[in-house]
């Protein structure tokens, strides 16, 4: 089943206490024409988990297994704040969005059903978003974060417009495994600050705006 005018809009742990006009904003946005799939990030509950790890040394299974739980329970929150529906697998998804056109996607049975990716902390939920939108057959994924995209040197360094995933070195605001999937997928990602909910709205308008785009050469 092949949806069309379909968007992947992940959003991060950090807007944890600033997600709900960014919901509601979506929510009255959506329609036939603009389709959205939400991927929650991990946030405070995926802390709890680093924390553990870090004090008793969980197995990389474990970890893995219990920050895609994290991002289950974020999803969980988003869904009560907003009453945007959440779903648990890609099939649902898809029937789900031909009637309300807006579905919350908790990702940890689609993601431990196929166990393509490593169990590993550089594997976060930009990565995991990233990857249920290829499963989607998507090429392009929108990361929303609490800054306004990809800095040249962070703190202090200057926004930048447009990045190769191949140039992305260091601390940013995605995680270090995103661009290698970027680059094995060919896909592009958008980085864009979701306290302006406007933002997110013109990039699915396909306008311009304060943002970072993340291509592949």
């Amino acid at each position: 089943m092949k949806i069309d005018n379909l968007h992947l809009v992940k959003i991060g742990g950090s807007l944890t206490h600033h997600v709900k006009p960014l919901l509601n904003t979506l929510k009255s946005f959506s329609s036939e024409e603009n389709r959205i799939v939400i991927v929650p990030g991990g946030g405070m509950f995926a802390d709890v988990v680093r924390d553990l790890d870090q004090d008793v040394r969980l197995s990389n299974r474990a970890s893995h297994r219990m920050a895609l739980m994290a991002m289950d329970m974020m999803g969980v929150y988003f869904s009560d704040v907003s009453h945007i529906k959440t779903v648990d697998n890609l099939y649902d998804t898809k029937i789900t969005l031909l009637d309300s056109s807006i579905v919350i996607l908790l990702p940890s049975k689609v993601v431990l059903s196929t166990d393509e990716l490593p169990h590993s902390w550089e594997v976060t939920s930009d990565s995991i978003a990233l990857y249920i939108a290829k499963l989607l057959k998507l090429k392009r994924a929108i990361i929303v974060t609490d800054v306004d995209g990809i800095y040249n040197k962070y703190p202090g360094g200057k926004l930048l417009n447009i990045i190769s995933a191949k140039s992305i070195r260091g601390f940013t605001s995605v995680d270090s495994y995103l661009p290698k999937l970027l680059i094995k997928y060919k896909m592009e990602c958008i980085v864009v600050n979701g306290k302006y909910p406007e933002r997110v709205v013109n990039i699915l308008k396909g306008k311009k705006d304060i943002y970072t785009k993340i291509i592949v050469d």
